[in-house]
């Protein structure tokens, strides 16, 4: 059990979204926050919420997670501003969707970079700290289709599922050093996140509700926090995988005909 008054917890991709609703719980909770993004405006204005919300100290830095030296500046001045990191929530996250074959190379980049190389910087630069203190808590925000992936979100799919992957590994690696490592999965959001990603298939949830996960799972670590209906789909994945595979790609290009078809130009006659 970690006590979150007083703890210092570092979120990335904070401006909005879950991040920004993640801010606000351990704002009401008596944390010290260090938040980073891109949009710093934005994030300057929901670090004063969260000082009005009881946060008794907050900092914030342009983040592009992107750049692995933005990524271990952030950890770096978490640390600096704040003396210590007991959390590390890594939220920030893009998406896309469209046939695998028409993604835009810089779009591919893009995703990998953000999804996964930021997760690896940053927790690569929290570690040795934590290490050292023998305590902390390392909370990954992945998304359901981090073990059940989405048609015409390849790529989406396979950064989330690296993600889990890194994350569970890491959790044997780190056994017995009081570092924990947790992977939060998040099903359809209501944020400006569909406005670039997937749209939603399946129950949609607040982004209050998902920061709400977050916050429990930092108090009360645990490696997979899986909303209900989702662990069962997992438990279900080794038998019914293939049908669902099909099923998801029927019900994305039944609500959006421009994915019908191969997307290749007609052949000549």
């Amino acid at each position: 059990m970690v006590r979150l008054k007083g703890a210092v917890v570092a979120i990335t991709g904070a401006s909005s979204g879950i991040g920004e609703a993640t801010a606000m719980r351990f704002a009401r909770r008596g944390s010290r926050l260090a938040l980073g993004a891109r949009r710093l405006d934005r994030l300057n204005a929901i670090a004063q919420r969260c000082r009005e919300l009881g946060a008794p100290d907050v900092s914030t830095r342009r983040l592009d997670v992107a750049r692995p030296a933005d990524a271990r500046a952030f950890v770096a001045a978490a640390i600096r501003d704040h003396e210590r990191l007991d959390v590390l929530v890594n939220n920030a996250g893009l998406g896309w969707m469209g046939r695998f074959h028409e993604m835009p190379e810089d779009k591919t980049e893009e995703l990998v970079a953000t999804n996964l190389a930021g997760v690896i910087a940053t927790t690569q630069a929290a570690l040795p700290p934590m290490l050292e203190r023998r305590r902390g808590v390392i909370i990954n925000v992945a998304s359901v289709l981090g073990f059940r992936a989405g048609p015409y979100s390849a790529v989406y799919s396979a950064t989330k599922h690296a993600v889990v992957g890194l994350s569970h590994a890491l959790r044997g690696e780190l056994s017995g050093t009081g570092v924990k490592v947790c992977v939060v999965y998040p099903s359809s959001t209501r944020t400006e996140f569909f406005e670039h990603a997937e749209a939603p298939i399946g129950p949609v949830y607040s982004a209050e509700w998902v920061a709400r996960l977050i916050v429990r799972t930092a108090r009360f670590p645990r490696r997979d926090a899986i909303v209900i209906p989702y662990r069962f789909v997992h438990l279900t994945e080794p038998i019914f995988g293939g049908l669902v595979d099909h099923v998801l790609g029927e019900l994305r290009r039944l609500g959006y005909p421009r994915l019908s078809g191969s997307g290749l130009p007609p052949r000549r006659p």
